[in-house]
């Protein structure tokens, strides 16, 4: 399967973490600790580097890495379990969404194609910021204007002080 070089790990799978994580916490209505996210987030691109080299079929390693952002945002991002599983299966099918619909857009603006992309590191990596920066303004917008799918603490806390 794909070795993801460790290059691409630090440039794009750790900025990829953190829009992951922010989605996951924003779309629940929690809290950005961002200093949480930071250090989960440097944490999960070289577990899924190393399910990337020993996942030997494509596809399964999908699966692998949605359980380890429910982990990640189950225990040490202190989600509730049935957030946390919300969160991961959510936050990580916008990212698939978000790269089915913009990576081919690309590549057909550049004439260039996944093997060629994949062969090149900087290209491998440059190729996902506008993915990237995509999902950072979706989590602007449902962070900033209070739209989670399911109230968190964020939501109701602010939701009492209107009341009080």
């Amino acid at each position: 399967m794909d070795k993801m070089p460790i290059i691409a790990v630090l440039l794009q799978g750790i900025p990829e973490s953190i829009v992951v994580y922010c989605f996951g916490m924003a779309i629940v209505g929690e809290y950005i600790d961002f200093k949480r996210i930071l250090i989960v987030s440097i944490i999960t691109p070289f577990l899924m580097m190393f399910v990337r080299s020993v996942v030997p079929v494509f596809g399964v390693h999908l699966f692998i890495s949605v359980l380890i952002i429910f982990i990640m945002l189950w225990i040490l991002l202190k989600l509730e379990y049935k957030k946390a599983i919300l969160s991961s299966l959510l936050s990580f099918s916008i990212l698939l969404l978000l790269e089915t619909l913009i990576l081919p857009i690309f590549f057909n603006k550049y004439e260039t194609s996944y093997t060629q992309i994949f062969g090149d590191n900087m290209s491998r990596i440059f190729y996902g910021y506008p993915i990237i920066i995509i999902y950072a303004i979706l989590i602007f917008i449902v962070y900033y204007f209070k739209l989670p799918l399911i109230k968190g603490s964020r939501v109701k806390l602010n939701e009492q002080k209107i009341l009080d």
